[in-house]
């Protein structure tokens, strides 16, 4: 009898140190927001707002147009869209591209939770679309089915979308030459909806080689038929093209190193894990 009551108190002992080191779990089961893939300043009209969340049971439950808004300001009007939740991201895509110049609200609302009833906390944030026609990221693209990654692709982001007609290779519309000044021939393949133009070449980019990068001025958004500003001074008069000097490594995990000044290849800070560039898989 007393070896029952002593393995009775040491489990009881055993169960209370848990919880005072452990806790009982409900804050670390809450959905936590992590990042968004658009920054708050000259965000492109062509986009997937998405947010990445960490769930510890998913999947997510309630996310629809009630918990997930998108509104122009100052008017609070809702911005059209489909809105759906998968691999850990909750994605708002607009009908139809942005407008320039404008104010916008993204909003997280109450109603949100996982399967087990936590409720993630509401957040939100305000951010303006551009207004002028400029590449506004470029990376690499990789190859996961062979060891190490190679390059196959490069994906170049518009801030909105581009007159596909001039998305070729040619001297004022897109061309790549390595170190050598040999061209590096590609197809291309254009996704409006996201502004994205993915070259493909045929042969692996080298890794640890030096690549330069020229796109336009001759490329045109589809929009409003502007020409693109290339060196993104916020004028197309001077009529100058897009450049970009870059080599890769063979960390998967990294994207273009940029070799000279130019650093308007990426336009803000980068979020936890690269995460904007989910806005296209």
């Amino acid at each position: 009898m007393n070896i029952v009551i002593f393995k009775i108190k040491n489990f009881i002992l055993f169960s209370i140190i848990i919880v005072l080191f452990i806790g009982c779990g409900p804050e670390e089961h809450q959905p936590v927001a992590k990042c968004l893939n658009f920054g708050v300043s000259n965000v492109r009209r062509n986009l997937h707002l998405i947010l990445s969340v960490s769930v510890a049971r998913p999947p997510l439950e309630g996310v629809d147009s009630q918990t997930v808004k998108l509104l122009r300001l100052p008017s609070e009007t809702q911005v059209p869209g489909t809105i759906y939740y998968s691999n850990d991201r909750i994605i708002l895509i607009p009908d139809n591209p942005l407008n320039e110049s404008t104010q916008y609200r993204f909003e997280i609302n109450e109603g949100i939770s996982d399967v087990s009833g936590k409720q993630m906390d509401p957040i939100y944030q305000e951010f303006t679309t551009g207004d002028i026609f400029q590449v506004y990221y470029v990376d690499v693209l990789r190859n996961y089915s062979y060891s190490p990654a190679e390059v196959y692709s490069i994906g170049i982001y518009f801030s909105e979308g581009a007159n596909t007609s001039h998305l070729i290779f040619g001297e004022g519309n897109i061309t790549v030459y390595d170190e050598n000044n040999m061209a590096q021939f590609f197809n291309v393949a254009y996704y409006d909806d996201v502004a994205l133009a993915v070259l493909n070449f045929d042969y692996p980019l080298e890794m640890d080689k030096l690549y330069i990068l020229r796109i336009g001025p001759y490329i045109y958004s589809n929009l409003d038929g502007e020409m693109l500003d290339g060196d993104r001074d916020n004028q197309v008069s001077d009529m100058e093209a897009f450049e970009m000097r870059f080599k890769y490594s063979d960390d998967m995990g990294a994207g273009i190193d940029i070799l000279d000044s130019i650093t308007f290849a990426q336009p803000y800070n980068e979020s936890i894990s690269r995460c904007f560039l989910w806005e296209f898989d």
